[in-house]
């Protein structure tokens, strides 16, 4: 069975080619191929908390990393931490986290 995007799971309808993308504007979620298979998803459809301007129900919100309580509770994010094991869920993209040896 294939994974919901958010975009399917919150029925947004603000995916590219959508009838409401044309009102309200497409979600950067949905076009920010950067993180396409990240979780599963198709470009950063199962990590839309990671990605800056993303809109979450009417409301733009800002990074995971300046609100995680928000993204953390949503029903969404609990999905897909739930159906990637341990080892393969992506909580940032990888240009967000700092991989400097520095000590």
């Amino acid at each position: 069975m294939a994974k919901l995007n958010c975009w399917e799971f919150m029925m947004c309808k603000r995916e590219p080619g959508s009838e409401d993308c044309k009102e309200k504007g497409v979600c950067p979620a949905a076009t920010d191929t950067s993180c396409d298979g990240l979780n599963n998803g198709k470009n950063a459809g199962r990590i839309c908390w990671a990605v800056a301007s993303a809109f979450c129900g009417d409301m733009i919100k800002d990074k995971f990393a300046q609100d995680p309580v928000s993204c953390m509770s949503c029903n969404f994010f609990k999905l897909v931490k739930q159906e990637e094991d341990a080892d393969n869920f992506k909580l940032l993209k990888t240009d967000q986290i700092d991989t400097s040896s520095e000590k």
